[in-house]
């Protein structure tokens, strides 16, 4: 399995705060079956804890993979971590970073994932991934079912899911860690076939752990067999490997 979004890489965020927690997160997803996450800090985000240079993409972000990718080695943890971030859409200047190229996409891919506040009005949402998808990136919506706009209207998220944009919904979503509304919006896009990545989202070990352990129980009570091998395997390895995402077959 892949991981898609995951908050790993430490002292960067308000993800793993140390290499201890790190390591221990990474270990708990490769025993779970991932081989493979995506490292996804904040960007373009500021006043969160640990979020202090707003965008990672140059040579501090390369140095901290590095890093840990070192230290996995050095703790015999054989995970693959790629290099991604999770973009705030800040009004006031995601255009200016588009067009500048100065956004960390999905492993170097034209995948670009991106979050907005969750009180953001569903108008502003359609806007901001109109524009990245003509500045030539393919938008991965992280955890719609968190915003409020999406709770009480989910067909925005089918609109999204129309214009080619990316669905990720978050597994602490489906298992009802993040809230009642969450929950109940993910599992009617999961179930509506309005989804193409489940990721862990994961900041910690305890709140908000890695890894689909948990979640693979509950998958199996609510989707076919072959829409979880899209959700966690098929469909994070085609964003990775900047393949397009084929339209899912009716049945699912």
């Amino acid at each position: 399995m892949i991981d898609l979004h995951c908050h790993i890489i430490p002292w960067v965020d308000d993800g793993a705060e140390n290499a201890h927690i790190a390591c221990a997160m990474a270990e708990h997803a490769y025993r779970s079956g991932v081989k493979t996450i995506v490292a996804t800090p904040h960007s373009n985000l500021f006043g969160v804890r640990g979020c202090r240079n707003g965008n990672y993409r140059g040579r501090s972000y390369t140095e901290r993979l590095s890093m840990f990718r070192a230290l996995l080695k050095q703790h015999h943890i054989p995970i693959e971590v790629l290099p991604g971030a999770e973009l705030f859409a800040q009004p006031s200047n995601l255009r200016q970073l588009l067009e500048n190229k100065q956004v960390v996409t999905l492993n170097h891919s034209r995948y670009l994932l991106v979050e907005f506040d969750f009180g953001s009005p569903g108008s502003a949402i359609t806007t901001a991934l109109a524009t990245i998808s003509r500045c030539g990136y393919i938008p991965v919506v992280a955890h719609p079912e968190r915003y409020r706009c999406v709770q009480e209207n989910p067909r925005l998220a089918v609109e999204w899911f129309a214009a080619g944009y990316v669905i990720q919904l978050n597994k602490g979503s489906i298992l009802g860690r993040l809230g009642s509304g969450a929950q109940r919006a993910g599992v009617h896009l999961l179930t509506s076939g309005i989804a193409h990545v489940i990721a862990s989202d994961a900041h910690d070990t305890y709140y908000r752990p890695s890894g689909f352990q948990s979640l693979l129980p509950v998958l199996k009570r609510l989707v076919p067999p072959q829409y979880t091998e899209l959700l966690l395997e098929k469909n994070p390895r085609r964003i990775i490997q900047d393949r397009p995402i084929p339209v899912p077959e009716k049945e699912i």
